[in-house]
């Protein structure tokens, strides 16, 4: 048997928000903290989706073997995140981030698709985040995805201080 890495995006456990906390640092100049992952787990109206990278367990004479079985994965560590908020027919994107490492990868993707198809569900019909305007890797990443620029909200950002790029996506 040998193993491959493979990245799961699921429902985050609440016993990963420190990690997920870890991965806001790295990512963000005002970045999430385990009490915000926790305030939002306690919402109704928001999900906390998880990027984890496993080991998946590959018989010798296999080329790709998925495994449904979870005895197939070894519980790794969340590489990524992303934080929804959703009522009525909107929804909101108040933090995802990736590890700097595992940046460009398709993560940022895959994080974002699932949101989509889990606040979609939820009866949302458009999506809305806040970005630096200065945060041109996420702004691709978000036009790729959809997004177009709807406003700009002034002094938005501290630390430095910077306006944001309000942009929307309809699902």
């Amino acid at each position: 048997m040998s193993a491959e890495k493979m990245i799961t995006i699921r429902n985050a456990k609440i016993d990963e928000f420190h990690e997920l906390e870890d991965v806001s640092v790295s990512s963000m100049s005002e970045p999430w903290r385990e009490a915000d992952f926790m305030s939002a787990e306690k919402n109704e109206y928001a999900l906390i989706l998880a990027a984890v990278e496993e080991d998946v367990k590959t018989g010798d004479n296999d080329d790709l073997a998925v495994y449904a079985d979870a005895a197939a994965l070894d519980a790794g560590n969340p590489v990524g995140y992303a934080v929804g908020y959703f009522a009525a027919d909107e929804a909101e994107l108040p933090s995802i981030a990736v590890s700097p490492q595992m940046r460009r990868h398709g993560i940022g993707d895959a994080l974002l698709n699932e949101l989509f198809n889990q606040v979609k569900a939820r009866g949302a019909a458009k999506l809305f985040l806040e970005v630096r305007e200065s945060n041109e890797a996420a702004i691709a990443l978000y036009e790729k995805n959809g997004f177009i620029t709807a406003g700009t909200r002034r002094h938005f950002y501290s630390n430095p201080e910077e306006d944001a790029l309000v942009m929307m996506k309809l699902l």
